[in-house]
């Protein structure tokens, strides 16, 4: 074939201007079972292929334009050069997408390959068997910083060797004076662990580590403490933190569901804001609390109570 070769190019699909009663819209599935209507899972299904005579059904134009336009349709979006995005519904439909194949991400220019057969897992998700169209390739600001880093290196390079040599000296001194009670640093190691230990350690000098922390985040703090609080007569009643939180954290608060009083069972629970979040902020938060004696009713908790309150946030 050649470039000049006449393509075949749909510039509109077949039977794009038939009329209402000339075309269809053809079903994945025949509406209705020996009326001789096609499908896409039959074409032209089994009674069309029998005389009248016999019971049969002739086929119709209308399935047959039908069709046509359905098949020039997806063509014309193959001539376009469209690759359309990730389609979970298709990929179950056909068992997942082969190795190899390429959709588009979710903004123009961004393009997936699936590494897998039978890949059903949405580009970009965890885990997913699709890697970028261009993984590899260097973008043109990576060559640029890598120009100017390469031109910069070797007065970088005379600067590191000063610094490191200066830091490696200083390295080998625990420069200190001890005070009354205090001893001297004389060793520095690491465990196999990775904590470090001062001197033989028999003091249990030793640093923990960040994931020894019980957040794994460091920056993550925990408020403890008891809050004795009254319910207004609605059964709501607010809380404030000892210490405010970060401004704009909402951390998370755990306090207890029931709490038993004198011939009664309180239940409490952190109340809701007006758009349905919780009614938390960073100074505190506010609770609705409803009491139980045994009958069949409750009401509004309007007694005294200790609250035991855990908050998490950042300070």
């Amino acid at each position: 074939m050649k470039s000049t070769d006449d393509r075949k190019m749909f510039g509109t699909p077949i039977g794009a201007q038939a009329v209402a009663g000339n075309i269809v819209s053809i079903p994945q599935t025949q509406t209705k079972a020996g009326d001789g209507t096609a499908s896409v899972a039959l074409g032209f299904p089994p009674e069309t292929f029998i005389a009248r005579a016999a019971g049969g059904e002739p086929p119709r134009g209308q399935d047959m334009n039908g069709l046509l336009n359905l098949l020039s349709s997806a063509i014309q979006v193959l001539q376009t050069g469209y690759l359309g995005p990730f389609d979970a519904t298709f990929a179950q439909s056909i068992g997942g997408y082969p190795a190899g194949a390429i959709v588009c991400g979710g903004t123009p220019g961004a393009f997936w390959v699936s590494m897998a057969d039978a890949n059903v897992s949405p580009p970009g998700a965890d885990g997913a068997m699709w890697q970028s169209l261009f993984n590899g390739l260097a973008t043109q600001a990576a060559l640029t910083l890598e120009a100017q880093q390469r031109s910069s290196a070797e007065q970088t390079l005379n600067t590191a060797i000063t610094e490191e040599t200066a830091a490696r000296i200083a390295a080998q001194y625990v420069p200190s004076v001890p005070a009354a009670g205090q001893t001297r640093i004389t060793s520095l190691v690491e465990n196999a662990d990775g904590r470090a230990v001062f001197g033989d350690g028999t003091n249990a000098p030793v640093l923990a580590n960040v994931t020894d922390l019980p957040l794994s985040d460091p920056t993550q703090k925990i408020q403890v403490f008891t809050a004795y609080v009254k319910f207004a007569s609605n059964g709501y009643t607010t809380i404030t933190f000892p210490k405010a939180f970060a401004p704009g954290v909402t951390p998370t608060v755990v306090l207890p569901s029931t709490q038993e009083q004198p011939g009664k069972w309180s239940f409490i629970g952190i109340a809701k804001a007006s758009d349905g979040t919780l009614s938390i902020s960073n100074t505190g938060f506010t609770i609705y609390g409803v009491g139980w004696g045994g009958s069949s009713n409750f009401y509004n908790l309007v007694e005294n109570n200790f609250i035991p309150v855990i908050a998490v946030g950042a300070f």
